[in-house]
């Protein structure tokens, strides 16, 4: 079991390395205690037992005279890999040896995380000839036109840090014509905050096969389930549900990457023309037609024509608020060309309480939280259709 898992809640705890102090007869030892502690429920474990601890402060402490005290290192601490010394990246070696499935018999140091401020990405998202692709919140790669500029892409960690393992960014940059890029991500190396939770380091580094195969939480999950739920209607009404194949325009799609208002409204604009707009009218009318609605009772918005075909033709109750997201993602779409209109603030609320989320929820945290309420809308939209 990754020892990372917490034993209270089954969240995911992160490296929390701690100044401690051991103390005796006047004598002190000072260490950098590693913790793996979990934000959701406070649980907190030291790597090793503290009498662990207090067995070697009793010894290094034997070395000292009284009213000494000593800071003591441990080997890993500070430590340069120098094979990677010309990358000019910052890292911190602990976090090789003491999270969870790094260390590896060849003492290479390939593995270490190196973090990356997420600004990084920005360049890259807003250049015609690259473009960043999320596969999930926390994990993703960059691509130059159709390719994947690298080998194995990149984390994305809980505080909102990229990561690459330094052997990656040694095979990724060493190239003479990658020195460009080198610099970029020179300019944007930070410290290590020591947590890599992430689908990207569950599937780099797999304790279980669920950890193995993981699968999206983003845009990619909600193409993918909105294909499957229109593969099945064209089966089994033979009617195209949308104009367009979401598959070819997801590939032109930019998600947002920052807690940026217009990136983020900017991509509800585009969500909303890929699950809303899409929509095939005349094909649901045709098959409402077929059940013996009248033209009087189909003449309305895509959505409302959507929920009357739920209702009728997949036997869907019409107040379970199923497409409660895509109502909501369609007043978020209103709300683009409006950022700085006085009634903005009371509609944004509206928009936020309706997916549960509180006044103050950040621009960000509204957009997963949509994408989350989309994914459970498509996953119960699959089951209606494949139960028909």
């Amino acid at each position: 079991m990754n020892r990372l898992k917490c034993p209270d809640c089954s969240d995911y705890r992160s490296l929390v390395i701690k100044f401690v102090r051991f103390e005796k007869n006047n004598k002190g030892v000072d260490y950098n205690v590693p913790f793996f502690e979990c934000s959701t429920c406070g649980n907190s474990e030291p790597l090793n037992a503290l009498e662990e601890w207090e067995e070697i402060a009793e010894k290094d402490s034997q070395k000292l005279s009284k009213g000494e005290y000593v800071k003591m290192d441990f080997d890993y601490e500070n430590k340069r890999f120098e094979q990677y010394d010309h990358l000019g990246l910052k890292y911190d070696s602990a976090d090789l040896y003491l999270i969870p499935g790094l260390e590896t018999p060849v003492d290479d140091g390939y593995l270490t995380p190196v973090f990356f401020d997420k600004d990084l990405l920005l360049y890259y998202n807003n250049h015609p000839d690259y473009s960043v692709r999320l596969f999930s919140f926390s994990s993703g790669n960059i691509f130059y036109k159709d390719s994947p500029l690298f080998s194995w892409g990149f984390g994305i960690n809980r505080n909102g840090k990229i990561f690459k393992w330094l052997g990656d960014l040694n095979q990724d940059l060493s190239d003479k014509k990658m020195e460009s890029h080198l610099r970029r991500f020179q300019a944007s190396n930070v410290e290590s905050d020591h947590d890599i939770y992430s689908k990207f380091y569950l599937s780099q580094i797999p304790f279980s096969l669920e950890d193995a195969f993981q699968t999206s939480d983003n845009e990619y999950k909600v193409f993918d389930l909105k294909r499957k739920f229109e593969t099945t209607l064209k089966f089994k009404f033979n009617m195209n549900f949308s104009k367009l194949d979401v598959q070819n325009l997801s590939s032109y799609y930019r998600q947002p990457i920052l807690e940026d208002r217009p990136q983020i409204f900017s991509a509800y604009l585009s969500l909303n023309i890929y699950l809303i707009e899409n929509i095939q009218q005349d094909e649901l009318k045709r098959i409402l037609r077929d059940k013996g609605l009248s033209e009087k009772d189909i003449k309305i918005g895509s959505l409302k024509l959507f929920e009357i075909f739920l209702n009728i033709v997949l036997c869907v109750d019409l107040y379970s608020s199923l497409l409660l997201p895509l109502f909501v993602l369609n007043d978020l779409r209103q709300l683009h060309g409006h950022l700085t209109v006085d009634s903005f603030d009371s509609k944004y609320k509206f928009c936020k309480d309706r997916l549960g989320l509180e006044s103050v929820s950040s621009d960000f945290n509204v957009y997963l939280e949509l994408n989350k309420k989309l994914i459970e809308m498509y996953e119960k939209l699959n089951v209606a259709a494949d139960n028909l």
